[in-house]
């Protein structure tokens, strides 16, 4: 779509009370692809901040008490089911929010639980290096600059939202950095208990 195509849905009432309308359904619903559906849209029509911060805060509350749900039941997440692949792209956003903001710690245990409670050895393995350089503290773009491989993503339906493909360099870099993924396995196991 080009910006004037934009500039016309967004001035479309008809358009924005549908948008409304399905976002208020999807809140209602807990349906985090919904919500995403709505949050993406209002992206690309750049409304108000105001309401990003309200859509978006409503799906990390929802992801949030989906993630306690599924920690209680002691179940994974399907990354074949859309409902659950949205949960996991919020805790993983989340995750990458917080690393953003240099809060490694908070970041580091995001994901942990993504590598915990992915029943889905692509993106669980993919949260390996995730770890252990937030356990470094090295920053977000330092990691993406040397070890994703942004060149040539995972843009797949399903890993479309996760860093997944990273440079040959991360062999070594986990080589070096075992220890301290090491005594973050170690911190999983201690919360598992």
């Amino acid at each position: 779509m080009e910006s004037n195509e934009f500039a016309d849905l967004k001035n479309n009432p008809e358009f924005m009370m549908q948008l409304r309308s399905k976002e208020d359904e999807a809140v209602k619903a807990k349906d985090v692809q919904g919500m995403y559906e709505v949050l993406d849209t209002c992206v690309m029509l750049d409304l108000s901040g105001e309401r990003l911060d309200r859509i978006y805060t409503e799906i990390l509350q929802t992801v949030f008490d989906k993630l306690a749900a599924k920690l209680e039941a002691q179940e994974f997440f399907n990354m074949n089911d859309r409902q659950d692949l949205y949960t996991m792209r919020g805790i993983y956003e989340h995750g990458i929010e917080r690393w953003s903001d240099n809060d490694f710690k908070g970041a580091k245990e995001i994901f942990l639980i993504l590598h915990h409670t992915a029943n889905d050895a692509t993106l669980s393995e993919a949260m390996m290096p995730h770890i252990a350089a937030a356990a470094s503290q090295m920053k977000l773009d330092d990691f993406i600059d040397e070890l994703v491989d942004v060149e040539n993503p995972n843009d797949s339906e399903i890993y479309g939202f996760f860093l997944t493909n990273f440079h040959p360099s991360v062999t070594g870099f986990m080589e070096e950095k075992k220890e301290v993924l090491e005594n973050a396995l170690k911190e999983l196991e201690t919360l598992k208990k």
